[in-house]
């Protein structure tokens, strides 16, 4: 486990690099978010994910969101159903958004601007289900800490949901960098196993499509072994796993249309 400090300094930096991002990511959206969940029922959420958490019960939860971003999600999963919702992220401009976004829901949901490394103890044992989306997993400098953070905030038998881009992902090149062949989309870049964190300085406006130049910024790639080991670590059961064809994450939609790759996954564990 890396001391507590070197983690710090990642998210910090991170932090910094989000601010900018979702900056940018308002001027692309606009007022779009706030005009649709001003609409009573509004969802974010994908048919694939709706039904899973309808299967395994999300009526009348209590919820909490790792990584929540500006809390689409979250308000998304108490219009599902869930009795209430908390949201934690990194970046003050996205929960500065989440929190504008509940005033306009009116929903029952609360916002906390926090490193999820240092989520306050008294939300531990709190939640029915932790739930992670898209993209939060390849932010995290430690794997382990943040699973055993996610099962101290659930309740016995309370359930983690994730769903996230699948670790294959990582070995493919992409549009913006210089790798990329358009003739051969399925060129494997990188490496499956790659250790070292990945450090960009160009910015991560996935919702525009624009660039921009940013403060560095740190991810990592995880394969499957790591993010199931990390998982069964923390004392949490694995109860099901299911790979998709279909691409959550608007990066590898020319690789959607085949069908070749795994580009997501679902992982439901149980807190026994």
């Amino acid at each position: 486990m890396k001391r507590n400090d070197d983690i710090k300094k990642i998210t910090e930096t991170n932090r910094e690099a989000w601010n900018k991002a979702t900056l940018v990511h308002q001027k692309a959206r606009k007022d779009d978010l706030l005009i649709k969940f001003s609409r009573p029922g509004y969802s974010t959420l994908d048919k694939t994910e709706t039904e899973i958490l309808k299967e395994i019960g999300i009526e009348g939860k209590t919820v909490a969101q790792l990584c929540c971003n500006n809390g689409r999600e979250t308000l998304s999963l108490v219009n599902l159903g869930a009795k209430s919702a908390v949201g934690f992220d990194l970046s003050d401009k996205a929960i500065e958004e989440a929190l504008k976004l509940k005033e306009i829901s009116g929903l029952n949901c609360r916002f906390v601007r926090t490193d999820v490394y240092d989520i306050d103890p008294k939300y531990f044992g709190l939640f029915d289900i932790v739930y992670i989306s898209i993209g939060a997993l390849s932010w995290l400098p430690d794997l382990d800490l943040f699973f055993e953070i996610a099962s101290n905030m659930l309740k016995s038998g309370g359930a983690l949901f994730i769903y996230e881009m699948h670790p294959v992902t990582n070995m493919v090149s992409r549009e913006d960098e210089p790798e990329y062949n358009p003739q051969m989309p399925y060129n494997n870049c990188y490496s499956y196993f790659r250790k070292e964190p990945w450090v960009a300085t160009t910015g991560f406006d996935y919702v525009g499509g624009t660039k921009y130049d940013s403060k560095p910024s740190y991810s990592y790639s995880y394969p499957l072994a790591d993010i199931i080991n990390g998982i069964i670590k923390s004392g949490i059961t694995i109860k099901r796993f299911n790979e998709y064809p279909h691409d959550i994450s608007a990066i590898f939609e020319d690789l959607e249309k085949d069908g070749i790759l795994p580009l997501s996954y679902i992982l439901l564990g149980e807190k026994i």
